[in-house]
């Protein structure tokens, strides 16, 4: 185990996929408003499903005094919770979004029919990831409101109240999305051809991602159930469904987590998942009433499979189909340095020369270069040679929209912020909280570089010798991180110190 530990407290990812790890999990911490309008009618109304009977009421049981459901009588995976390896190319920027708002009268508005769904309870099954990789050129088109809207009514735009029951405020109401802050994203390839998009909303602890993708279910981690006679039917079409309950994020209250896939029969992958619900319902595909804000979160679930799977419903994407504009691309695999080197704006913090120890490994596989470019993106060139479990890592990335922006170089005056050698392993223990945050993959000035810099991110390496991990920051905004292991630190200055000419 002590060396586990050593292992797991050097690794890092890139401050480009470190700052894409924070746009991607930043919550919005939005008031929740209150389900009043709908409480009257939930005194009033009770449907029968099947053998169930579904209710609503104001509020999550998660925010309510005496929740039913206390952490710790919640079961808990029995993993924790895998993170997807993101593709350090592929930036996804969360835009603004806007507030969904209900119809005027909302008051008078009648409940739908809700679909049974069997939601298989899969809480003590631990979460899986997956990575994914992205075709050549793929980019992403922020959706704008009426994007969202036309995915949910079609061409035609929303429909005319001839009704007060008919009324729709910025989407469908049978959503009952009202007050989520609504946000998307479209993925196209690199001829500009839609292949998926995701739909996320926030309302206070309550959250759902919604993923659609053409001809086939969409890329996602999920969990790995057994469905065998748990497949769920509505309208024809065959619906596997899950929940799980268990404090996901660590802040002491029970998550309740429900999600459903399918094809339309239009051949639309879909998946569908809520976290929580600003809902508390009886449902008997969740709990059948023993757990209200569980059954919320499974009502939640099931009203937005209804809204897609109903003839007055439908999802459509015709409008999103072809991107308006196609960013300029490039990708390019090399098998050898001196090809590497004939990119002429990135010979000049490439290595001269194969790495010290390494040149026996020159043209089979041990060797890996690539170039990759994308038009307000990217464009970045990665060189990559390895010896048994030794990498040596040479990334140059050039300014191309703000791809380098987030690279803050420490203070070398301020040994403290990036110096290994004064802090004990496990660094999350021994490095003061003000220096945690860029301690792992610290960036220096191009003309702070020494040798004793490099000395200063040596540590210890699993198979002996040392590894350095730290980025170099040119003046014209070039960026160039280095990852080398089984090196000593003059090894690694002597690739670092003809750059900076």
């Amino acid at each position: 185990m002590r060396y586990y530990h050593s292992y797991m407290d050097r690794q890092e990812i890139s401050p480009s996929a470190h700052e894409k790890l924070l746009n991607l999990c930043a919550e919005r911490k939005l008031p929740c408003r209150p389900w009043v309008r709908y409480a009257a009618l939930a005194a009033c109304a009770a449907l029968i499903l099947g053998v169930g009977v579904w209710g609503l009421n104001p509020g999550s049981t998660a925010d309510q005094p005496g929740s039913p459901s206390p952490v710790d009588q919640v079961p808990a995976p029995t993993e924790a919770v895998n993170l997807p390896q993101l593709d350090d190319a592929q930036p996804v920027e969360p835009p603004e979004g806007f507030v969904v708002s209900g119809p005027a009268q909302g008051d008078k508005l009648a409940f739908p029919m809700i679909p049974y769904i069997h939601y298989q309870d899969v809480s003590a099954v631990p979460e899986t990831a997956a990575s994914r990789a992205f075709a050549p050129g793929s980019f992403t088109v922020d959706l704008t409101r009426e994007d969202i809207q036309a995915i949910f009514w079609g061409a035609q735009g929303k429909p005319e109240a001839g009704h007060p029951k008919t009324e729709q405020g910025d989407l469908p109401w049978m959503l009952f999305w009202d007050g989520y802050t609504v946000h998307g994203y479209a993925w196209y390839d690199g001829q500009g051809q839609l292949t998926e998009l995701t739909i996320r909303g926030d309302k206070g602890r309550a959250s759902f991602t919604l993923e659609l993708r053409l001809g086939a279910l969409p890329f996602t981690c999920c969990v790995d159930m057994s469905r065998g006679d748990q497949i769920s039917q509505f309208n024809g079409v065959d619906i596997a469904a899950w929940s799980r309950v268990y404090d996901r994020d660590g802040d002491g209250l029970a998550d309740y987590i429900c999600g459903s896939e399918f094809m339309t029969p239009d051949d639309i992958g879909v998946r569908f998942e809520n976290h929580n619900s600003a809902m508390e319902a009886e449902y008997d595909g969740g709990t059948g009433g023993v757990d209200p804000a569980l059954d919320g979160a499974c009502t939640f679930n099931a009203l937005f499979v209804r809204q897609a799977l109903t003839a007055d419903g439908g999802l459509h994407l015709d409008h999103l189909m072809a991107a308006d504009y196609i960013p300029s691309w490039r990708e390019e695999s090399f098998d050898t340095l001196d090809q590497a080197r004939q990119e002429a704006d990135f010979a000049p913090y490439l290595p001269a020369a194969e790495p010290e120890g390494y040149s026996a490994y020159i043209g089979n596989k041990d060797f890996h270069g690539h170039l990759s470019y994308q038009e307000g993106r990217r464009n970045m060139l990665f060189v990559r040679w390895s010896r048994g479990y030794d990498n040596v890592e040479v990334e140059v990335n050039s300014p191309e929209g703000n791809s380098t922006s987030h690279y803050e170089p420490v203070d070398i005056n301020v040994p403290e912020s990036y110096d290994a050698r004064l802090y004990d392993i496990p660094w999350c223990d021994s490095v003061p909280e003000e220096y945690r945050m860029d301690f792992y993959s610290v960036t220096f000035r191009a003309e702070d570089m020494s040798l004793e810099a490099v000395m200063a991110r040596e540590v210890p390496h699993d198979t002996g010798g040392s590894s350095f991990h730290f980025s170099v920051l040119h003046p014209n905004s070039v960026v160039v991180s280095y990852s080398c292991d089984g090196m000593t630190a003059r090894q690694v200055w002597d690739l670092v110190e003809p750059t900076l000419a």
